[in-house]
């Protein structure tokens, strides 16, 4: 399976992600940017590389992690304006 990154490219490295009918992959640099946003919420006490060895995030908790990223730019961003 084909991924589009970040960059632009395709077949970037990726992660594990828990999904409800069978595992997926996902762009490493989504999962590292969701992780930033876990720490910040729940800590450190599970490394990055422990979450994935478990199976990486689930589809809902990437989701939520990054929708919270986003809430605080645009937040970021209307208070610049």
């Amino acid at each position: 399976m084909s991924i589009l990154c970040m960059n632009g490219k395709w077949n970037c490295e990726t992660v594990p992600c828990q999904r409800p009918s069978e595992p997926g992959r996902i762009p490493r640099v989504w999962a590292e940017e969701a992780y930033k946003e876990y720490t910040a919420q729940f800590g450190t006490s599970q490394s990055f590389e422990r979450l994935n060895e478990r199976g990486g995030f689930s589809a809902d908790e990437l989701i939520m992690l990054l929708f919270e990223i986003i809430k605080r730019l645009d937040q970021s961003k209307a208070k610049e304006e």
